[in-house]
């Protein structure tokens, strides 16, 4: 799922509209409608106010890690963290 798709479930799972959003952002419905639909290309600190908004946090995460990272926030316990390839780890 892209950061767009995520903000916008997120903004829906918050119950806010587009326009309640953006008035909370300070930018239009349209703009959001915009950004959201991948019109255009927001600034990363755009993607960080909005997330902030939405009381999400955008962060870096290590490739070698993403793997675990997804497991971790899927909560399938069919997919225990020990299973999760690990082989990049620098220790």
């Amino acid at each position: 799922m892209s950061i767009l798709e995520q903000l916008r479930d997120a903004r829906l799972s918050a119950g806010l509209t587009q326009g309640a959003l953006g008035k909370r952002l300070g930018i239009s419905q349209a703009h959001l409608s915009d950004i959201e639909k991948g019109k255009v290309s927001p600034r990363l600190s755009s993607l960080i106010e909005i997330a902030r908004a939405l009381d999400h946090e955008a962060i870096l995460v290590p490739k070698s890690r993403l793997a675990m990272i997804q497991a971790l926030l899927s909560g399938n316990p069919s997919a225990p963290l020990w299973q999760v390839d690990d082989r990049e780890r620098e220790d």
